[in-house]
């Protein structure tokens, strides 16, 4: 059969739903029962996954746009001019973009695109690149945050040894203190997760009234359409009341003319 890790490579591309017996499957084609312990993705892994093998363009865009974002980071924290916030800025536009279309394939497959799964997308692209072997996700990523930051700090300030020194004769490096800029940068860089993560609630409630707010108007048309129907069923019962009586008073005058003729 073909090569085995193309064939597994073929399982992470097909459907979410038929993940499981597609695996059981090769397992069995291939003689391999160790196949069999191959998880099945989330719906978000799963969505970033086809990123990978039925959008590359973007995939690789993300990707490269958050390691220019890394050189920037490095080149400032080194005291080099960088353009840090356009950096960022195409970043963000390539994950919005990356997000838009792995939501399409959600949708193209019949998966619901849930808040919190696109959310989980939006992480796991802006935590590209990562270890895992792309276009095999299991499990949503998480950003590398600060602490990728921190560490090109610690590079950036770290001395270089002496021409003609080596590394023993150098020492242990010592760690070295982070500079009060970095700090600052650090504390503007939590105080703009935590507006992010608010802006993120924000939306996410005022998607939530804008819902509610259709189900109410919703609901007081169907109220309104009710009652006219009640109006107009009371409208219809008064008139076969009426018609009721009138033929009631028919039957009773034809019944007194069969008993008294001479009227």
């Amino acid at each position: 059969m073909a090569d085995i890790d193309e064939e597994i490579d073929r399982l992470y591309q097909g459907a979410l739903d038929g993940f499981v017996a597609a695996r059981n499957a090769l397992a069995r084609s291939a003689r391999r029962p160790d196949l069999k312990q191959l998880e099945k993705p989330s719906a978000p892994a799963w969505a970033v996954n086809q990123l990978y093998w039925r959008s590359r363009p973007l995939f690789d865009r993300v990707v490269a746009a958050a390691e220019a974002v890394r050189e920037a980071h490095a080149s400032q924290l080194s005291g080099r001019a960088a353009d840090v916030a356009g950096a960022e800025a195409a970043h963000r536009e390539a994950v919005r973009e990356a997000v838009a279309a792995a939501r399409q394939h959600l949708v193209e497959a019949g998966q619901p695109p849930t808040a919190a799964t696109l959310d989980a997308v939006s992480r796991t692209c802006q935590a590209l690149p990562s270890s895992d072997a792309p276009g095999r996700l299991t499990r949503p990523l998480a950003p590398a945050g600060l602490e990728a930051l921190a560490g090109l700090a610690i590079q950036a300030l770290r001395p270089a040894p002496a021409p003609g020194a080596s590394p023993s004769a150098a020492g242990p490096p010592t760690a070295p203190r982070p500079p009060a800029d970095f700090e600052s940068a650090r504390q503007a860089r939590a105080r703009q997760a935590r507006r992010e993560a608010a802006e993120h609630a924000v939306a996410n409630a005022e998607a939530k009234l804008a819902a509610a707010d259709r189900a109410v108007a919703q609901a007081d048309m169907a109220l309104a359409e009710a009652r006219a129907v009640v109006v107009t069923a009371e409208r219809t019962l008064g008139e076969r009341r009426i018609a009721r009586d009138m033929a009631a008073a028919a039957v009773d005058a034809a019944r007194l003319a069969l008993t008294d003729p001479d009227q």
